[in-house]
């Protein structure tokens, strides 16, 4: 009979010769995908055709002296002059982009244009400002411009309470500290990883979107009343009041765009207060979002391109809604 022994010694080689074939293999098609990713792009952010604008340098934030990106401004209005008095968040401030391609700056040189007259877009806009913080900054100056109309550039996040607001603070601390992390530098991980947390995170994003608009949510509640209170005030004013709302730009903005009943609700508080809604999510509809953000998934405020399409659309729009001068 043979002996056992002498029969299996014989295994164990075998066994660690085939593990070692088998890993090598595995990093051998590793390395060649790492390659492949690498070499078609597939790895990194695609390019926007605009280099971001690190806003947070002194020289790009050019505030004012009242604290605003924007040129120096008296509260009298040169005579014959139009001014539109924009009020909103990092969007409408210009996050990542010049002072001169920020959709204010825009629009004073495309309603200028457009309707042969002089126009001025006071931007009176705060970086993570919300609806209350908005009103409060009408209330305390915005109507002393003497403006021919007010654009509030409304974002879904103006909804938000403390509480939602610090969570997604969490969550964009965690995306800025993601690029220094070893395994990010891996354009394979990128790839397959970035497109798994993609899936993962719009999902909770869309559910937590809509959790903000339901009629229990304060934020929302203490969005809409602010909303109804700038009406008021631009109704005492008589000056008309026009809301701008921003889709919600790290999205699919085709059919598949989750927020559109979100815009028809934002609509219709804005209607019911006496303002005028305008929806911007056509402007874009159908176009590629990663081309109209500042920096792929890590940054998604709007763009040059973007703010240039928004200017544009906005322009027609308030050209409808401010009289003409007679002659």
């Amino acid at each position: 009979m043979a002996d056992p022994n002498v029969a299996d010694a014989p295994a164990k080689p075998a066994r660690s010769a085939d593990l070692a074939l088998a890993l090598a293999s595995l990093l051998a098609f590793a390395a060649i995908a790492e390659l492949t990713v690498r070499g078609l792009g597939l790895g990194g952010v695609q390019p926007s055709g605009y280099a971001p604008i690190n806003t947070s340098l002194r020289a790009n934030r050019r505030e004012n002296a009242r604290g605003f990106r924007d040129e120096e401004r008296t509260f009298e209005k040169p005579p014959g002059t139009r001014r539109v008095v924009c009020v909103g968040d990092s969007f409408t401030w210009g996050h990542g982009v010049e002072m001169e391609d920020a959709y204010p700056r825009r629009l004073e040189r495309l309603l200028s244009v457009k309707r042969g007259e002089p126009w001025q877009a006071i931007n009176l806009a705060k970086e993570g400002a919300d609806t209350v913080d908005e009103g409060a900054v009408l209330a305390s100056e915005g109507l002393e411009y003497q403006p021919d109309i007010v654009l509030l550039g409304y974002v879904l996040n103006d909804a938000e309470d403390e509480a939602a607001r610090k969570e997604r603070q969490a969550v964009w601390d965690d995306r800025r500290l993601a690029p220094a992390l070893l395994w990010n530098h891996c354009a394979l991980y990128r790839f397959i990883g970035g497109r798994l947390w993609a899936t993962r995170d719009n999902r909770e994003r869309e559910h937590e979107y809509h959790q903000l608009f339901t009629d229990a949510s304060p934020g929302w509640q203490a969005s809409r009343k602010a909303l109804f209170a700038m009406a008021a005030r631009c109704a005492q004013a008589r000056v008309p009041l026009a809301v701008a709302i921003f889709p919600l730009f790290a999205n699919p903005l085709d059919q598949r765009y989750p927020f559109k009943e979100i815009h028809a609700k934002v609509a219709r508080a804005a209607t019911e207060a006496g303002a005028t809604p305008i929806d911007l999510y056509p402007a874009y509809q159908n176009l590629r979002w990663e081309l109209l953000v500042v920096d792929g998934a890590w940054d998604e405020h709007p763009n040059e391109v973007a703010h240039r399409i928004a200017a544009r659309f906005l322009a027609d729009e308030i050209d409808k809604l401010v009289p003409k001068p007679r002659g």
